[in-house]
């Protein structure tokens, strides 16, 4: 399965542009916080909305839910997974996490 995901990965690396924003939602299953982050850009005018990760946010007893811990977990995943940088992204749309 990791070898999917990474195919996956390299894909979207490959289709991400220079800028681009990102969409994510959390929500709680069995007190355990997940969150959903997807790219959002067009190609050719079409948009389109990978998923990027989904994950727990909290993994380490001072980790938290505030938007700078958000912005954190995104800043570390965008070039570990993507090589992409957080000032490629022109916008963060979060809906209730």
């Amino acid at each position: 399965m990791e070898g999917v995901t990474r195919a996956i990965e390299r894909k979207l690396a490959a289709e991400l542009p220079a800028r681009f924003g990102v969409l994510f939602d959390g929500w709680t299953h069995a007190s355990e916080h997940y969150v959903a982050w997807f790219a959002c850009y067009e190609v050719n005018g079409v948009l389109v909305t990978p998923l990027l990760a989904m994950a727990p946010l909290i993994n380490e007893p001072d980790d938290n839910l505030s938007a700078r811990s958000h912005y954190e977990f995104l800043a570390m995943m965008l070039p570990r997974d993507f090589g992409a940088q957080i000032d490629q992204c022109r916008f963060i749309v979060g809906d209730s996490c």
